[in-house]
């Protein structure tokens, strides 16, 4: 895919690919131009991530998701369509405007002028994203369960530990749906377990066959870590 080069604030128009970043949570560019029936593609480079249209036609992946996915939107109305990402909505958003085919691409702004980025929700523009920053390294999460094949209606032990230390964090227990999406079951705060590291322990009732993850959100420092996830496979007396 042809993708061409950019300029401070609106990229040129044409193909654009656009980059999902943490540290902090941001879309690079902000704002891209392209021509009617061209397309945008979006790279999540790091962190939790989706692309979610105000218009309600295009929400890719379906939940926040960890790299790596790629995601991409072909424009063939004209106007400006603006987007968020479900995990920092009030923080993390963009927007794409269509121009009709023949239409030439944006004026640069003047040099040393500062690129203004509009916000979905209109009001003053605001400053755009600075240069970007080396993706931050995702949290470890280790995830434990004191039985996998319990008794339906028993308590269920989770436990485990984040790694670098986070003491005092919220770590949250969640479990997956029927669509796929994972919903907070439990929530416990994350306690010292020396330097390196924090432990966590919580309690969960088994009513049914579940699909478990535990999940940190990330920092300046690191990304959301999120653990591999445990199959509960629940018994009846």
């Amino acid at each position: 895919m042809a993708v061409a080069a950019t300029v401070a604030g609106d990229a040129l128009a044409a193909n654009q690919t656009v980059s999902a970043l943490s540290g902090p949570n941001r879309f690079s560019p902000a704002t891209v131009t392209v021509t009617q029936g061209e397309k945008v593609t979006w790279i999540n480079m790091s962190g939790l991530h989706n692309v979610k249209f105000d218009d309600g036609l295009f929400e890719q992946p379906a939940a926040p998701a960890l790299p790596p996915w790629t995601v991409e939107r072909t424009f063939n109305a004209t106007g400006t369509f603006t987007y968020l990402c479900d995990e920092h909505n009030t923080t993390m958003f963009g927007s794409v405007t269509v121009q009709p085919a023949g239409t030439p691409g944006p004026t640069p702004p003047p040099p040393g002028s500062p690129p203004l980025v509009s916000p979905p929700s209109g009001g003053q523009p605001l400053p755009a994203p600075g240069p970007p920053v080396p993706p931050a390294s995702p949290l470890k999460v280790t995830l434990k369960v004191s039985d996998v094949t319990p008794l339906a209606g028993t308590r269920v032990r989770l436990f485990g530990f984040v790694q670098p230390a986070r003491d005092g964090r919220k770590l949250r227990i969640q479990k997956r749906t029927r669509k796929g999406k994972f919903v907070t079951v439990a929530t416990t705060t994350l306690r010292d377990a020396g330097a390196a590291k924090s432990r966590f322990s919580v309690f969960v009732r088994a009513p049914g066959d579940a699909v478990l993850r535990a999940r940190v959100a990330g920092d300046d420092d690191r990304a959301t870590g999120i653990s591999r996830t445990k199959k509960l496979d629940v018994h009846r007396p």
